[in-house]
């Protein structure tokens, strides 16, 4: 109870203020030009290098057969729900390529302000259950996630671990995971 009660506190210590919140703004922020098609090969590679359980598996995403379309004809309009299949999709899918198309002038202007959210999902897999782990192992299965989350987090965003961790939480993550946490072995 004393070590949960530590816990607490320092993790309210270390609850960062809303404006702290966000990484980074568009003033200060440090680009990083990343080929997303390597991404999951990094990951790969990283995951082999500091995961020394394996527990990571590849995940597949695979969006289903029938898609549901909200939508609204006007601004004031009341929304409206449509099915759309495979051919519906397919129309979907071709009116806004040719719409971003119009708009851009064949690719001629550019799109300021525009923001591309790539999906990177993974399986972190147990051999027992949380209950086993800690009372069978004597060891913190949150650890194990925060490694593999912190191998994520490093390979997407470009950074070493240390830069993505706050500092009143480093001496914990270097304890649980020092591979992670040596000079170069994340860059």
């Amino acid at each position: 109870q004393q070590q949960q009660h530590q816990h607490q506190q320092q993790q309210q210590e270390c609850d960062p203020s809303p404006d702290e919140r966000s990484i980074g703004s568009e003033g200060g922020a440090k680009i990083i030009q990343l080929d997303y098609t390597q991404v999951p090969k990094e990951m790969d590679a990283r995951f082999e290098r500091f995961d020394t359980d394996g527990a990571v598996r590849p995940t597949i995403i695979s969006p289903g057969d029938v898609w549901t379309k909200r939508a609204q004809k006007a601004l004031l309009a009341k929304p409206t729900e449509s099915t759309l299949r495979s051919e519906e999709q397919k129309a979907e899918k071709d009116a806004a390529f040719d719409l971003l198309d119009a708009l851009t002038k064949s690719g001629a202007l550019s799109v300021d302000h525009a923001a591309l959210h790539v999906v990177v999902a993974a399986t972190h897999c147990f051999d027992k259950t949380v209950t086993e782990t800690v009372v069978q192992d004597n060891a913190n299965p949150i650890d194990k996630v925060e490694r593999s989350t912190l191998i994520m987090a490093s390979t997407v965003h470009g950074l070493p671990p240390a830069a993505l961790v706050r500092d009143c939480q480093q001496t914990r993550l270097r304890t649980a995971s020092p591979a992670l946490f040596l000079d170069g072995s994340a860059e």
